[in-house]
C-alpha cells in the first residue's frame, strides 16, 4: 500500500497540527510542574503559619473565667 502523499509532505497541514499539539503539551508539562512547585510551596507557609500560630496561643496566658475567642467563627 502507498503512503499518501498529502500527509508525506514536509510542511503540510497534518505535520503543522502534529507540531503545534507537541508545542503545546510541551508547555503543559512546563505549566503543570510549576503549579505543582506552587502549591508545594504554599503547602509548606501554610503548615509553617499554623505552627507559628499554634506556639503563639499556647504561650498566652488565660486568666481563669476569662472566655475562648475562636478567630475562626467569621465574628471577627
Amino acid at each position: 500500500a502507498a503512503a499518501d502523499p498529502v500527509s508525506m509532505v514536509p510542511g503540510s497541514l497534518e505535520t503543522g497540527s502534529w507540531c503545534n499539539e507537541h508545542v503545546i503539551h510541551e508547555r503543559l508539562d512546563i505549566v503543570e510542574e510549576k503549579v505543582i512547585k506552587t502549591v508545594e510551596h504554599l503547602e509548606s507557609e501554610v503548615k509553617s503559619l499554623l505552627n507559628i500560630i499554634s506556639e503563639t496561643t499556647s504561650n498566652i496566658p488565660t486568666v481563669p473565667g476569662t472566655p475562648l475567642i475562636d478567630i475562626f467563627d467569621g465574628q471577627y
